[in-house]
């Protein structure tokens, strides 16, 4: 087994990678992440801090291609009560938007290609819908 990761391809700072893994053809790579612990939870809408989780969830993202290979992230995150906002918001982690199932550097990456390719292209080049 290769001591070689992936965490530098990962500069986010509330992030920790807990496990990553390529199917045997290397078209599929999955990685588990979570957020770090030592920071307190942000509110996605306001950016206040918060002292506590609410609860925790998970969800599947895709990220970008790993030269051949699909990245889909195994995202471990925080539910948590926002004082400021008086309701319960998903944990900002810089990484994905609330409720959208691509990461924002895929998201941007998509959208570069859009301005130079036809949708129907772009879908067929990272194997999207």
């Amino acid at each position: 087994m290769s001591d070689m990761t992936i965490a530098p391809y990962f500069p986010f700072r509330r992030i920790k990678i807990i496990n990553q893994s390529v199917d045997y053809n290397a078209t599929v790579a999955s990685i588990d992440i979570e957020p770090q612990r030592r920071f307190k939870p942000v509110c996605h809408r306001c950016g206040h801090k918060t002292d506590t989780a609410h609860s925790w969830a998970q969800r599947r993202v895709r990220d970008l291609n790993f030269a051949a290979a699909q990245v889909w992230l195994n995202c471990r995150y925080r539910k948590v009560f926002c004082p400021t906002c008086r309701r319960i918001c998903i944990e900002e982690l810089d990484l994905f938007d609330p409720y959208i199932r691509v990461t924002r550097r895929l998201a941007y990456y998509v959208y570069q290609l859009c301005q130079v390719m036809t949708v129907t292209e772009v879908a067929e080049h990272l194997e999207l819908d």
